[in-house]
């Protein structure tokens, strides 16, 4: 059931205002859900869901803005999670996007976060030979890339210039393939 929220620019425009502050924005938010959603172990939104609020959840009261944003984020991960279950083809990550431009930066940012609360859980996932199927994420993730040290720099280099294309496939597989381990 969707609970009443807020576009996902009003989301942003709230959450990061002048740029001042710890709060991230849609993009990012987008890649945490999926490293949550589509990762190897459970965390639960008491754990992931103050990162996307400065480190604490905001006080809801019922029907408040804060409420709304709340409710936006966890219905996007609602979403994401009943399109991996479901539907892999109809989910798409939600990139930034700037004169044409797909940007892929801050959604790897958020994905990573997300990555870092699953703890040890990741480690096989990462470490995959001959190559992680999220290498495309981890391409793109300047921390993530450097556990790409198998690929040269000029592949990482072509990996990241398309990661935007591959993304989407990387999420829906991972998502698969914890999905059997975790049974």
């Amino acid at each position: 059931m969707k609970r009443p929220g807020v576009s996902y620019d009003e989301l942003d425009e709230r959450l990061r205002g002048d740029g001042h502050n710890d709060y991230v924005g849609m993009s990012a938010i987008d890649g945490l859900i999926a490293a949550i959603v589509a990762g190897p172990v459970p965390v639960t939104p008491a754990v992931w869901l103050p990162n996307v609020f400065g480190g604490a959840l905001p006080q809801t009261k019922p029907g408040s803005i804060e409420e709304r944003l709340v409710n936006t984020v966890l219905n996007r991960h609602d979403e994401v999670d009943h399109l991996l279950a479901h539907a892999p083809g109809d989910y798409y990550p939600i990139f930034m996007r700037d004169k044409g431009k797909t940007i892929v930066d801050a959604w790897a940012i958020g994905f990573a976060l997300g990555l870092g609360l699953g703890g040890e859980a990741w480690a096989p996932i990462l470490l995959a030979t001959p190559k992680p199927i999220i290498t495309p994420i981890m391409a793109v993730n300047p921390q993530l890339a450097k556990l790409l040290f198998r690929l040269s720099p000029q592949d990482r280099r072509k990996i990241r210039a398309t990661a935007h294309l591959h993304i989407r496939t990387a999420v829906t597989q991972l998502y698969a393939v914890t999905r059997a381990a975790r049974q």
